[in-house]
């Protein structure tokens, strides 16, 4: 049987991650940027000297090119204070693998380079007010104009697309005569392009990174920013939605964890009638149970970045880890705040935080309907 326990050098390196994060994000200051929305692009700045922007980044363009079950790692741990940090991670690794293996070679190049040492950042735009689940019906357009192509149309709930020197990876529909999924391409557009406006969402949770909504007026696109062939966009999406799932199942695992350990030291320290309400069989058995949940995710999520790294199918594996870890985030972060009770429901512990951040992880990046549909399908129903 596969053994699935971290090497020690995977102890190593989370423990490396740990200390940088509880150094570069402490509470009050996790708590300031979440009530201003703001994302500390020092802390960003500190993760890229750290190497872990080129963990994400393939080593042909000058990163490492490190294993999914690394890179797990690296996602759980700095999702501790927030998940938008792991977020932002995410989206240069996702952003990355799209390039790397379907972009020109001289547009690799150009940005990959600068993606590791932290000069631009990448961020993806799918999702439009008409198109969710149904990704494919978008309407955002581009049309070819000399050697140049001009976007137009609009996005929504775009993770981070107005961060300073980001390049947003768009999915545009390029021929609306054909099959609707290969009538789509993808291109590479900078955020600070003439015609481009970007507002920010106004919502529950997730407000550090921040969700945006993106219009596209005539922008105007040099051609050798079209990633790949013209109408196979659709194809290069799909391409990594597996590495996607298990990259959002191990950014869950970090607010789960971080909810879990301020429940029980607050239960610790908590009297009622005489003793620590961790005392009380109903605190230690809910306490038990979010701890139970917590290892069955992570466990899911390690043999599902294993299959990934063996290059064995990992569809279902995936999208059961990104299920479960994405409800569990929600059934724990519940229970802590039951837990914490009125001091849970005010800004002076981070329950909270993770509590709302993660109401979104069952929508964003598949719904936890749409993962059922998937397992089944694999299942053969």
């Amino acid at each position: 049987m596969q053994n699935f326990e971290p090497s020690e050098e995977q102890n190593m390196m989370r423990e490396a991650i740990r200390k940088l994060v509880q150094a570069q994000c402490p509470a009050h200051k996790v708590r300031e940027w979440d009530r201003d929305g703001v994302f500390p692009e020092d802390v960003y700045q500190a993760m890229v000297e750290a190497g872990y922007i080129a963990m994400v980044v393939p080593s042909a363009y000058g990163g490492m090119g490190s294993p999914m079950s690394d890179c797990a790692i690296l996602y759980e741990e700095i999702a501790r204070p927030s998940v938008d940090f792991a977020t932002r991670v995410a989206l240069q690794a996702w952003g990355s693998m799209i390039l790397a293996d379907f972009a020109a070679e001289d547009l690799c190049r150009e940005v990959l380079p600068r993606v590791i040492q932290g000069q631009a950042k990448l961020s993806f735009s799918l999702t439009e007010p008409g198109s969710g689940s149904d990704a494919a019906s978008l309407t955002t357009s581009a049309r070819r104009e000399g050697g140049d192509w001009l976007l137009r149309g609009q996005k929504l709930f775009s993770s981070g697309a107005h961060a300073p020197d980001n390049m947003m990876i768009v999915a545009a529909r390029t021929d609306a005569q054909g099959d609707r999924h290969q009538g789509i391409s993808l291109f590479l557009v900078p955020n600070d392009l003439p015609g481009i406006t970007i507002k920010r969402l106004d919502v529950v949770g997730r407000r550090i990174l921040g969700l945006t909504e993106v219009f596209f007026d005539d922008v105007r696109i040099p051609g050798r920013y079209l990633i790949g062939e013209e109408g196979q966009g659709w194809t290069y999406v799909g391409r990594h939605l597996e590495r996607e799932r298990i990259t959002l199942a191990a950014n869950y695992l970090g607010s789960a964890g971080s909810a879990l350990e301020e429940a029980m030291a607050y239960a610790q320290e908590r009297r009622q009638f005489g003793r620590p309400i961790s005392q009380f069989q109903a605190i230690a058995h809910s306490l038990a149970d979010m701890a139970t949940e917590l290892e069955a995710g992570r466990w899911m999520t390690a043999v599902a970045a294993w299959r990934y790294d063996q290059g064995l199918p990992c569809r279902k594996e995936a999208s059961m880890a990104k299920l479960f870890v994405s409800e569990m985030l929600q059934r724990v972060t519940a229970t802590g705040m039951q837990i914490l009770g009125g001091h849970g429901y005010t800004t002076d512990y981070s329950v909270q935080r993770h509590w709302r951040d993660g109401r979104n992880a069952t929508i964003g990046g598949g719904t936890s309907q749409i993962q059922r549909q998937l397992i089944a399908r694999e299942l053969g129903l």
